[in-house]
């Protein structure tokens, strides 16, 4: 800003010297060519013939010139079974059919048109431009009005291979000669300082020659910007590995104990505490979002970890599966074990947890689950930005990116996971399968 301000109201014009590489490119033109007339003979600027012209089948925008010519032709010389109408066309068609069948209201009437056009369209959001010229009479007149007066240009397509010869001759009968063409098309350069710099041609070579890098930037451009996002803006993967630890530990640790107790000593009230255990599981996981929100503010716990792993330290579904595990145990290890003089703790160890391995792994794979694609609960109670978790890190990115970063993001964020069931699939399916067995 203060450069722009510089030069616009303070630098004076002979303090001001402008550079570029069009300039270059002309100035070496100049050195190469004696004069403007070598120049166009040796690009061979400039139609030699008239049929050296082709019609374009979409309306060019390379030539202002060559375009108002294709506009008249298609509009006045042109077959109309030979044009089409592009279905961008749709805004503009539905305002001339807004003129063409009021309503007496301002409104459009869309009954009259269905009646007169012999269509069955519902609603004006719903009516396009037929593409090529309608069978039915009055909706063949009005679809010819709307492509000589009122569809922009560029909307319109022509059957070039068809219209090649009748164009050509438009031209003729038009120019009378090809000079005439050239001059009026502006097909040949007058000065030097006419030349541009074919940008799309050099951009096509530059891409023809570097096609190879150019792809292998598209293809993992999204991801390295992931990458770089996750790993060096933020602690987003250092929390999220912090708070699935954690939740792991816990689930691991709490759950089998409440299930111990509840299995073991047979409390008289068991089945009540676990009717209520059940009932978490009647309610979407957001239902608690609100009043476990309150709690934790009233506690200073928000922004900690503690907020995070507290309100999903106990689950409902965890102590009820434990539970039922633990009943089918043999009754006669415990008794063994509590003959042989082990106490409640080492029974808990070194039998009974050493026997659920597979339902604890299902259980560490729940949590795990749980904790790492927690979003909207970890986004309402760790809304300082040291503590996002990666679910929130994509989400935040992909609020500020391209649709492709978002995507990218989640593919890597499906890593961890899916990588989690390649290496344990046989201790999970074992987790479902021995309490089947049991």
């Amino acid at each position: 800003m203060d450069w722009a301000y510089f030069v616009e109201a303070i630098a004076t014009p002979d303090e001001i010297f402008i550079t570029g590489v069009e300039y270059d490119y002309r100035s070496w033109l100049k050195q190469k060519y004696p004069d403007i007339e070598t120049l166009n003979k040796s690009y061979q600027l400039g139609y030699r013939e008239f049929r050296d012209i082709k019609l374009s089948s979409l309306y060019p925008v390379d030539n202002v010139f060559e375009a108002g010519e294709w506009e008249y032709f298609l509009k006045n010389v042109a077959k109309p079974q030979n044009i089409s109408i592009n279905s961008r066309a749709q805004i503009a068609f539905q305002d001339y059919l807004c003129q063409r069948f009021p309503d007496g209201t301002g409104g459009f009437n869309i009954k009259e048109m269905n009646r007169i056009y012999g269509t069955s369209y519902r609603s004006l959001h719903d009516v396009y431009p037929s593409s090529k010229i309608p069978d039915n009479p009055i909706y063949r007149e009005d679809w010819l009005t709307f492509v000589k007066e009122y569809v922009p240009t560029l909307f319109l397509q022509v059957e070039s291979q068809l219209e090649q010869d009748s164009w050509n001759q438009y031209l003729v009968e038009r120019y009378k000669n090809i000079e005439t063409l050239n001059s009026k098309w502006h097909e040949a350069y007058e000065d030097f300082s006419q030349i541009n710099i074919d940008w799309l041609t050099i951009d096509y070579l530059d891409f023809k020659e570097n096609k190879g890098k150019i792809f292998r930037e598209h293809l993992t451009r999204n991801y390295v910007m992931v990458l770089n996002e996750m790993l060096y803006n933020g602690r987003a993967m250092f929390n999220t590995l912090i708070y699935v630890s954690l939740a792991i530990a816990t689930a691991v640790i709490v759950n089998p104990l409440a299930a111990y107790a509840l299995s073991r000593f047979k409390i008289a009230s068991s089945y009540k505490i676990i009717l209520i255990l059940m009932l978490t599981m009647a309610f979407p996981p957001m239902v608690m979002g609100i009043p476990n929100f309150l709690i934790l503010k009233k506690l200073n716990m928000l922004n900690t970890f503690w907020a995070l792993i507290l309100p999903g330290l106990a689950d409902g579904y965890f102590i009820f599966l434990l539970k039922g595990f633990f009943d089918s145990l043999p009754q006669e290890l415990f008794e063994s074990a509590t003959v042989d003089g082990a106490g409640e703790a080492r029974i808990f160890w070194q039998i009974a947890m050493q026997l659920s391995k597979p339902i604890m792994a299902v259980i560490a794979l729940g949590a795990f689950n749980a904790a790492y694609r927690n979003f909207m609960f970890a986004f309402i109670v760790c809304q300082d930005k040291s503590m996002w978790t990666m679910m929130v890190s994509i989400y935040q990115l992909m609020l500020r990116s391209a649709p492709g970063v978002g995507f990218a993001a989640l593919v890597i964020a499906a890593i961890p996971t899916f990588l989690v069931f390649i290496f344990f699939q046989n201790i999970i399916i074992k987790g479902i399968v021995v309490p089947t067995e049991k």
